[in-house]
């Protein structure tokens, strides 16, 4: 199941609303959500459930999840006195804060607030917290996100307000049996994961879904998701069986991966510092399959990268056109050329006239599922262009060609040219299907033109010899200068 959604009980979209000008809070959002489907759909990302945070199955699932809490001791009245930053949505603490502002959020100012709120008593479960990450290495990665959490939680964890004075704030789900008082945004928006799970609509249906194998987020998010959150998860599953396994521990998620950030000229990207770059803009000249390329080879996953459309450039040209398009092109070109329009017979030969193999094949297929387990795209993309132990990759495809000259080759020994351009286009069969993930549409688009219209077999010999070859089309387009 893959979710994802929108979080609309937030201050900031009353504020893009009255921005825009209108005046109908709920005809907004729902413009807005629409907006986001749309542009995932644009950019071919497929997701199972998309949730919206003002949906009655959520409330349902806050309602629950809060009496839970609430039935543990852990709600509690106080006094709330400090900054408040509309940008994150968060109350921010002196340490939290460079020369009086939000370091996320330089250009807004901090608001002071003092209220009169629920809290949460988070810090009951510091011992708790850090003993999970000490007996879970994998819950918070990458590596130096974990060090960071568990510094956040030894130094800094204390109990968080989980509300606001509907006074103050004009969205936000009213607490249980207090219509003065609004659920914080932040804890109303972490129990998003469990609502598309079914909790509070569908027991059986959360039973089998929940703890969530992975929450991908941000890394200014970190604290929210990573102690936060699954400290509101132990203090709910002492009163809800759903959020207990059968030993009585909580269910927690298995892992949270924190991403970097895309920067510009070292920059943030953010809609509040109006830097954004609209993914959007850049398909009509790369098409989405390269953007996505771009953005999951060029930075590692985690880390920060500065976005480049030279660089851009150059991945679209180097290893897509030139590398993978031009391996394919000519390829299924010399294939029909040499072989009646079809899939040249799957000659026995020497091994020098053959590519790869079921052995070759199977280490690239293992870097590829090692390196997507670890959230390392950029490595499961470099095992496929340039192979593992220094074979069988995309670049050596092209050069395994360039040294065999199989449109020499063919006027002494059509034998062996059969067996090079067996051996390649079955290569690049079983390469579309590993690039699916990444390259959607590419992926679908070269087995057609190896004239597969289904296919998932990753094993070896799977291309049927004589099977049509239609014509080969381009790819990628060449770039207007």
């Amino acid at each position: 199941m893959f979710s994802t959604g929108v979080d609309e009980n937030s201050q900031k979209n009353v504020q893009a609303m009255e921005k825009s000008g209108e005046t109908d809070l709920q005809a907004y959002l729902d413009r807005m959500s629409d907006t986001w489907k749309t542009t995932w759909e644009e950019l071919g990302i497929v997701f199972d459930t998309f949730v919206r945070t003002t949906e009655p199955r959520h409330l349902a699932a806050v309602s629950r999840f809060w009496n839970a809490v609430k039935q543990s001791g852990d709600i509690y009245e106080s006094v709330y006195e400090g900054l408040y930053c509309v940008g994150c949505e968060g109350f921010k603490t002196e340490t939290e804060t460079v020369d009086g502002k939000c370091p996320l959020h330089p250009n807004s100012e901090l608001s002071p607030v003092k209220e009169k709120n629920y809290f949460f008593r988070a810090s009951a479960y510091r011992e708790a917290l850090l003993n999970h990450l000490d007996e879970n290495s994998q819950f918070v990665q990458p590596e130096s996100r974990r060090n960071e959490i568990r510094n956040y939680i030894t130094e800094h964890f204390t109990d968080f307000s989980i509300s606001r004075e509907a006074k103050q704030v004009s969205a936000g789900i009213p607490v249980p049996e207090d219509s003065n008082q609004r659920i914080y945004v932040w804890f109303d928006a972490l129990i998003n994961y469990l609502t598309v799970t079914g909790y509070g609509t569908d027991d059986k249906m959360c039973a089998e879904w929940w703890p969530a194998d992975i929450h991908l987020i941000g890394k200014d998010i970190l604290k929210f998701h990573c102690a936060l959150w699954p400290a509101m998860l132990m203090s709910a599953a002492k009163n809800d069986p759903l959020l207990r396994d059968e030993n009585g521990n909580p269910k927690l998620p298995t892992r949270v991966f924190a991403h970097g950030y895309f920067t510009i000229n070292g920059q943030k990207i953010s809609k509040s510092l109006g830097n954004a770059i609209d993914p959007r803009a850049l398909v009509p000249t790369y098409g989405f399959d390269a953007v996505r390329y771009f953005m999951l080879r060029e930075i590692p996953f985690g880390e920060d990268g500065d976005f480049s459309e030279s660089r851009l450039t150059e991945r679209y040209t180097h290893d897509l056109a030139n590398t993978l398009g031009n391996l394919l092109q000519r390829t299924i070109a010399m294939s029909r050329k040499y072989f009646d329009g079809k899939v040249p017979p799957s000659f026995s030969h020497e091994a020098k006239y053959t590519f790869a193999d079921e052995a070759g094949i199977r280490a690239i297929r293992n870097a590829v599922d090692t390196n997507m387990e670890a959230c390392r795209f950029d490595l499961a993309l470099e095992a496929i262009w340039s192979g593992v132990d220094g074979a069988h990759g995309l670049l050596h495809a092209n050069k395994f060609i360039e040294d065999t000259q199989p449109f020499k080759l063919q006027k002494t020994d059509p034998t062996a040219t059969g067996a090079i351009l067996y051996s390649i286009l079955e290569y690049l069969r079983i390469i579309s299907l590993l690039l699916a993930p990444f390259m959607p549409d590419v992926s679908e688009r070269m087995l057609k033109q190896l004239g597969q219209n289904t296919d998932s077999n990753l094993s070896w010999g799977g291309l049927k010899p004589g099977t049509e070859l239609p014509e080969p089309v381009v790819l990628f387009k060449m770039l207007n200068n």
